[in-house]
């Protein structure tokens, strides 16, 4: 027995206990209006089989026998193994994720290039590698000593003849910069830091600081 039974049969003899202080109040019941259930049969099409007397004295006896002592039902375990195993089953989930989440990513330098000062500026330096992380091609560029002036700075990686050019977006504090899905970066493999004055035209301006070519 444990410790829920005890305080399921401790309610229980409080309960009885307040019932054997309760008076219970006679019970009155009403008189029913003469040849009530002659009519009824008659209604109905069957025989009458009592008088109004006899339902009288039928329903005006009250069983004495005492009420049966209530069992507090045990509570079923059958549900423990299977609730055993669900908990089991999301433990695993979780540590399932928790390895997956922190697997370390697989990624690749698959191109490097030292960038070289370019233009009349100050002298800067940069370093630039192309990384494959499991199929995203990504643009890692480090730079310094590089001032824009009232301007801003922005990269971008060029084909080899230098007529083709796509921005990667101004150079940012992270360095890191996707490169469009679809573009090959052994067709684009010049890697190009240019000064852009606030104009509002997207286009290359012409005043490159940096560059360099990949070596796949």
């Amino acid at each position: 027995m444990n410790e829920h039974d005890d305080d399921t049969i401790d309610a229980l003899a409080e309960l009885r206990a307040l019932a054997a202080d309760v008076e219970m109040e006679p019970t009155t019941w009403a008189q029913p209006p003469a040849g009530l259930w002659e009519r009824i049969a008659a209604e109905a099409g069957v025989p009458a089989v009592g008088t109004d007397t006899e339902f009288e004295a039928d329903v005006g006896h009250v069983d004495d026998t005492p009420i049966a002592p209530v069992v507090p039902l045990r509570r079923s375990r059958r549900r423990t193994p299977w609730i055993l195993g669900a908990v089991a089953a999301v433990v695993a989930l979780l540590v399932g994720v928790a390895v997956f989440a922190n697997r370390p990513v697989k990624t690749d330098v698959v191109a490097s290039v030292a960038l070289d000062p370019l233009g009349t500026a100050p002298p800067g330096s940069g370093n630039a590698k192309l990384i494959d992380d499991a199929g995203q091609y990504r643009l890692k560029v480090d730079t310094a000593d590089l001032d824009p002036g009232e301007g801003f700075l922005e990269v971008w990686v060029i084909d080899a003849e230098v007529t083709k050019l796509v921005s990667l977006g101004p150079v940012r504090p992270d360095g890191t910069y996707d490169l469009p899905p679809g573009l090959d970066p052994e067709q684009f493999p010049v890697v190009d830091v240019s000064v852009e004055p606030l104009d509002g035209n997207p286009g290359h301006s012409g005043d490159s600081v940096l560059r360099g070519t990949l070596t796949f």
